[in-house]
């Protein structure tokens, strides 16, 4: 009766309770060494290795994977320094245009060229000089459509409709934008530049240098056609 009451008071061991000891006593191993290379644990592709080969393959693992990230990061870098580099000289030669086409014209090398996106386009309202009809909306119903995109911001980035990319880059295969209002109340235009990849322009994505873009613009843009008017 007694040894079947100790047999039932005994503790059941089981994963969770080896587990917890060897948290409790990460000096185990070292107090029992022996047992590092005559316990095995079983492998997909080597059969049973020993915990030390174990050990070691993990944290190979765990180095290739720092390793990946590492090089993801600095090719990240890369690239952010990059776009930052175009944006500043975009901007220089910006604030240098004398005309609204030797702005487009700094806006498409910037875009086309240096970022390779090729699909962009500027639209203006009441506008004071003659102007290509690729710069105008055909009707007010089109730039109240688009206006609707923005609602706390100036700027909108992610997708469109159909109907919306089409009022914008007509045959182009476009799937994200960054879409600027421009002017205090949105009354000069619209800007926007426009990929091909669905995630490249997302609401969750870094808007500082677009929304400094957006201030420039609506900054040059009516004193480029007042003094285009002028001229």
């Amino acid at each position: 009766m007694n040894d079947n009451n100790q047999a039932l008071d005994a503790p059941v061991i089981d994963d969770t309770l080896i587990r917890a000891y060897l948290e409790q006593n990460p000096d185990f191993f070292e107090r029992h060494d022996d047992l590092l290379n005559s316990l095995t644990v079983s492998h997909a592709r080597k059969g049973s290795i020993s915990l030390v080969e174990r050990q070691q393959q993990k944290l190979r693992e765990r180095v290739n994977q720092l390793e990946e990230e590492i090089t993801e990061l600095m090719i990240n870098a890369r690239r952010n320094e990059a776009i930052f580099k175009a944006y500043s000289e975009l901007y220089v030669q910006l604030l240098k245009s004398q005309t609204l086409q030797q702005a487009i014209d700094a806006l498409r090398v910037t875009f086309e060229e240096d970022l390779g996106l090729s699909a962009l386009t500027l639209k203006l309202f009441d506008s004071p000089i003659e102007i290509s009809d690729q710069l105008v909306f055909a009707a007010d119903t089109h730039r109240q459509l688009l206006s609707k995109r923005f609602d706390d911001s100036p700027i909108y980035l992610g997708r469109l409709t159909e109907q919306e990319r089409k009022l914008l880059f007509q045959d182009e295969t476009v799937h994200s934008v960054a879409l600027m209002s421009l002017g205090d109340q949105g009354e000069v235009g619209m800007f926007a530049v426009g990929s091909g990849q669905p995630d490249h322009f997302e609401p969750a994505m870094d808007p500082l240098l677009i929304n400094q873009l957006q201030a420039l613009l609506s900054a040059l843009l009516p004193r480029l056609l007042v003094d285009n008017e002028a001229a």
